[in-house]
């Protein structure tokens, strides 16, 4: 009962050993436990689960072995006993019922030579893919259901084994990139599982690939086919994506090109996936109907690729021409801040300065730029709107101060009066656009307060 209480109040990144490092006491139901006795409560538990996992396969065992041992008895032929065994309805049942707790320990013993212990993170996330995953296959197995038979279930139970592998590699590579310092044997593992998946993907992908390639028909193997090439691909994707952090770890964290390479990476994967699922999806509509467990497929990966496009035309926009846009700080702007960038944590001796004031590396203000595009510091748009910069703050009741401000730095103005007060505005704009990302839990004073603090 504790086991699975805690679930929901650990941290994401928990596990056995980090129990005795805990900056609190965790607590279930309001009760205070320590940390020893936490790790007592999470091993019982999942000793409890694997218990029962053994009963289960030990009883289901010796159900098929008696029923095995009763057909070639009493048939004493290995043809009638067969017949026996696949016309009587009880042991049909077991001989599946013991197919699938082979899968069952299949994927356990997979899971623990790979991965070890799961943490809590990703038995959630293997919790909530799962239910998705088997909605989707409901929906697969009423387009083919002229196919439906037992080894097609197989195959479906096979698939959503291999996917689940899939999503526990994804997220420990996560994991392994978010984590200060990663043991060697983690490295040689989660290697290991990524090869040993595409392997099992490849194989997959051929037995599926095959059928079609004979008979030349349209065929359930069209839906193991395409489910083995994007599960083939996002490994792909997952080991290229480990080679870039392992590479950035290798140089002490300052290969500069790795988001770069990174973002086009994740860019390249996209645009694989989207036309494998178009091409998926007008290959079945043409042969079974509307594939309706695509449709959601389909929509996050042209959504996900259409952001990541729209982020790059921004990024390539903005770092055109940094150095016209973002103009160099001086050594007083240095000497009057605090000269420490606040991407990388080091001293600044040239610094870029955006519209709010605020300075930082021109490599880290780039290196930024390809996820963000606000400040780090007070989250104002590092490139306001071209047209309007301050029409979304008008919709907050920012309107008089910006246009107070605007009407200040007019055009016309010359000298220091005129530098400052473009500076004014500046750091109006970029207060006025804050508040409009933040909405209602933005508070700023009113306009005559900030033109006097300015």
């Amino acid at each position: 009962l504790g086991h699975r209480f805690l679930r929901y109040e650990l941290p994401e990144s928990f596990s056995d050993h980090d129990c005795l490092n805990l900056n609190k006491t965790p607590q279930i139901l309001g009760v205070p436990l320590d940390p020893p006795l936490l790790v007592g409560v999470i091993r019982r538990g999942r000793a409890a689960e694997m218990i029962r996992l053994q009963t289960y396969a030990a009883f289901s065992l010796l159900a098929t072995t008696s029923a095995v041992y009763y057909a070639f008895s009493s048939r004493e032929q290995f043809y009638p006993a067969m017949v026996y065994l696949s016309s009587s309805k009880i042991c049909f049942v077991l001989l599946l019922n013991t197919g699938l707790v082979a899968m069952c320990t299949t994927w356990q013993l997979v899971k623990r030579i790979f991965l070890g212990t799961l943490r809590e993170a990703e038995v959630e996330q293997l919790n909530e893919q799962s239910w998705r995953e088997v909605v989707e296959i409901l929906f697969a197995v009423t387009i083919f259901r002229q196919d439906f038979s037992v080894a097609f279930l197989a195959m479906v139970a096979a698939l959503l084994l291999v996917k689940a592998l899939h999503w526990l590699a994804q997220k420990r590579v996560d994991y392994i990139e978010t984590t200060p310092s990663v043991p060697m044997l983690s490295h040689i593992r989660i290697v290991s599982f990524m090869v040993f998946l595409l392997a099992v993907d490849c194989i997959f992908l051929s037995r599926s690939l095959m059928p079609l390639i004979k008979n030349r028909e349209a065929s359930v193997a069209i839906f193991f086919s395409f489910e083995y090439m994007i599960l083939a691909t996002s490994t792909v994707s997952i080991f290229v994506k480990y080679v870039f952090y392992v590479s950035d770890m290798l140089m002490e964290g300052q290969w500069e090109k790795k988001a770069v390479y990174t973002f086009y990476l994740e860019l390249i994967s996209d645009l694989v996936h989207l036309f494998l699922y178009m091409l998926f999806f007008v290959a079945i509509f043409l042969n079974y109907g509307v594939p309706l467990h695509l449709i959601r497929e389909l929509y996050e990966t042209f959504r996900s690729f259409r952001i990541r496009v729209s982020d790059y035309v921004r990024y390539r926009k903005i770092t055109s021409n940094m150095n016209e846009r973002f103009p160099d700080a001086t050594a007083d702007e240095l000497n009057a801040s605090d000269a420490t960038c606040i991407i990388c944590r080091e001293e600044m001796t040239t610094a870029k300065k955006l519209l709010c004031g605020h300075l930082f590396h021109v490599h880290c203000l780039r290196s930024w730029l390809e996820r963000q595009h606000t400040c780090p510091t007070c989250r104002a748009p590092i490139v306001p709107p071209d047209n309007g910069r301050t029409a979304s703050a008008q919709q907050h009741g920012a309107q008089p101060g910006v246009q107070l401000a605007a009407g200040i730095g007019a055009p016309g103005s010359e000298g220091a009066t005129s530098e400052n007060m473009n500076r004014r505005q500046a750091k109006l704009e970029a207060a006025a656009s804050a508040a409009s990302i933040y909405g209602r839990s933005f508070a700023y004073p009113p306009t005559n307060t900030l033109n006097s603090k300015l």
